[in-house]
């Protein structure tokens, strides 16, 4: 059972029946979560997953020497090769010069390339391969270790028990006009994010709401949150939520069940948004992923 902080079971039960929905069997059903939950941590330990980040590099503009010598601007780790090559950032390209030969760029080999973000252009030699990001107008180097020991020795997330009392209704309500919300990131900078509103939902007999962010209608809404167990028993930046677009009528459903973990509670090299002020709820959500760190 979904157990409220400060709210007593009794009431609990009282209150159950107000924010419990029927809903399609096989997509909320225990083994839709656990299928879920098990394609989740095979993410997380993917030869290019969250535990398989071995750095994260921030690009200066001009000339970035990358490799494993202390000389380079950027240090690789130690068994990658003393001398990569060299990123050259201006204002209209990122160009990458390689100074092995045995490299492939896109799985191609070769020794010079114009780096692209969006798709990433990924650079592979030996066990390693990087990429390049783009966030809030800077780019960083995003360097994968495919034999990362961290990936291998993973013995998967910790989750809460599944409970279908978890499963809520709830109703999206739009801005009247375009709105962006600020969003803090785990590396000091602010990212402006579309709105796609407010979730409303009922808890605890309460009315409770969370801002939505919009990604585009190709993409779930996402939600960044903490609440009362947020530092107790789950991660203390809070955690992130996929909710499927609401039906013309603005319903749809949250499923707190697969409420999961940031990438930055499993690696210092991840990007994360962090959960704004107004997401923050005062009761205590006992449903979704455990702390990763905490037994």
């Amino acid at each position: 059972m979904l157990i409220i902080s400060k709210i007593n079971a009794l009431l609990f039960l009282l209150f159950s029946s107000l924010f419990c929905l029927s809903v399609h069997a096989d997509e909320y059903s225990y083994d839709g979560w656990l299928t879920w939950k098990q394609e989740y941590d095979q993410s997380l330990a993917a030869r290019d997953g969250w535990l398989a980040l071995a750095g994260l590099y921030w690009l200066e503009p001009g000339v970035n020497t990358l490799g494993s010598a202390k000389k380079n601007h950027h240090r690789f780790p130690a068994n990658a090769p003393r001398k990569v090559g060299q990123i050259i950032v201006d204002e209209n390209t990122i160009q990458f010069e390689s100074a092995l030969t045995d490299l492939t760029i896109d799985g191609e080999t070769r020794r010079h390339s114009i780096l692209s973000t969006e798709p990433p252009t990924r650079v592979a030699f030996g066990q390693f391969e990087f990429f390049v990001i783009e966030r809030e107008n800077k780019f960083a180097l995003r360097l994968i270790d495919t034999q990362s020991p961290r990936s291998q020795s993973f013995s998967g997330t910790r989750f809460m028990p599944y409970q279908p009392q978890a499963i809520i209704q709830a109703k999206l309500i739009p801005h009247d006009k375009p709105t962006q919300m600020s969003v803090a990131t785990v590396y000091g900078t602010t990212r402006q994010e579309t709105s796609a509103g407010w979730l409303e939902f009922k808890l605890a007999g309460k009315l409770q709401r969370i801002e939505a962010v919009d990604y585009g209608e190709d993409s779930p809404l996402y939600l960044f949150f903490s609440d009362a167990t947020s530092g107790e028993t789950t991660y203390d930046a809070g955690r992130y939520l996929k909710v499927d677009w609401p039906d013309k009528n603005g319903d749809t459903v949250i499923d707190f069940n697969r409420a999961y973990n940031p990438p930055c509670a499993y690696t210092e090299y991840a990007t994360c948004p962090l959960t704004p002020p107004q997401n923050r709820l005062e009761i205590g959500i006992n449903a979704g992923e455990l702390d990763y760190l905490k037994n």
